[in-house]
């Protein structure tokens, strides 16, 4: 046990009393038994403050901090802040993870001297049915850079931004100074994964599915889209052209296609908000168009002419459809 690596769990919490149990229980009885475990409780109002000090008291491997709601993103970093192991696994505390989860990830990165290991998830809602959300791989890839091994998946149609089908070396995201944005509301996880993976030496695949996606009502996945959510996703956008620009890959087929879907997202989540919402953000919403073309729309004709209006986007896919079917007809 001694010369084994510490894992870091990190378990962001708020109010999730019907399912915090079955998430800890997870992880406590793992195979793999050299863990920390660090439950950061996000100014829960229900029972899960509770829920989480009595785990503390029977288990020494638990950590537990209380803190002001703030956030998904804010939580993960003062977990980060906290954490002391080799290794670090992020876990919503609405899910679970399968027994031997963390024996194969660190076998797995162990093995092939990899600062990442990415896997795969099943989903299910509250009813416990099978949700198909594509959390599969359906490629075998080899262990190589993780900026190699993102573009491969992304040419694939096999990457999945979550940062929870991760399993990352600490000293990774020490080096890279790498964490959530904290003005972040969601898209976190496109951001953060992003740059784990441009910044990883080695990226190797555990082609099993090791966790378990819960699907419920009110979360933050499923609840209605706000302006919050838009300036969220906007603010994902910038900093993931920042990024880009900043470790050299401006211009990179990948960055670049990265960077047009994150742009895409954050359209489609002021599209999705109601027109009240979209009020309180109109300028923000013509200033993001703006910048976007201002990078001449990364040389992407759809993006172009989203930004330049519904007309335009309109003919555009009319077009494309239109030159679509004359080319599978010849």
């Amino acid at each position: 046990m001694e010369n084994q690596p510490i894992v870091s769990v990190i378990i962001p919490v708020y109010n999730v009393e019907d399912y915090l149990c079955e998430c800890v229980d997870s992880v406590i009885n793992q195979t793999y038994k050299n863990l920390e475990i660090i439950l950061v409780d996000d100014g829960s109002t229900d029972s899960s403050g509770k829920i989480c000090d009595d785990y503390a008291e029977k288990d020494e491997r638990i950590r537990v901090i209380h803190k002001n709601n703030s956030g998904p993103s804010k939580t993960r970093n003062v977990g980060l802040e906290h954490a002391k192991g080799k290794y670090i696994f992020f876990l919503d505390s609405d899910d679970y993870i399968e027994l031997n989860a963390l024996e194969m990830l660190v076998q797995a990165a162990e093995t092939n001297d990899a600062d990442l290991v990415f896997f795969e998830a099943h989903s299910f809602s509250d009813d416990g049915a099978e949700i198909n959300q594509g959390y599969v791989v359906k490629g075998n890839y080899k262990a190589k850079g993780g900026y190699e091994v993102l573009t491969e998946l992304h040419n694939n149609k096999d990457y999945h931004c979550a940062i929870y089908l991760l399993f990352i070396n600490r000293q990774l995201i020490i080096d890279n100074t790498i964490s959530f944005l904290e003005s972040a509301y969601c898209s976190e996880d496109m951001l953060f994964t992003y740059q784990v993976y441009c910044c990883a030496q080695k990226a190797v695949q555990c082609k099993k599915a090791l966790y378990n996606r819960r699907y419920r009502s009110g979360s933050i996945v499923t609840s209605k889209k706000t302006q919050c959510h838009f300036r969220s996703c906007r603010d994902v956008y910038e900093e993931i052209r920042d990024f880009s620009e900043r470790i050299g890959k401006t211009g990179d087929y990948m960055a670049t296609e990265y960077t047009v879907r994150c742009a895409f997202n954050a359209l489609d989540t002021y599209k999705k908000i109601s027109k009240e919402e979209q009020v309180f953000c109109k300028e923000e919403y013509n200033l993001l168009k703006q910048d976007i073309l201002s990078h001449s729309a990364y040389g992407n004709p759809s993006l172009r002419m989203r930004c330049y209006g519904k007309a335009f986007w309109f003919i555009y896919k009319v077009f494309e459809k239109t030159v679509g079917r004359l080319l599978k007809g010849k």
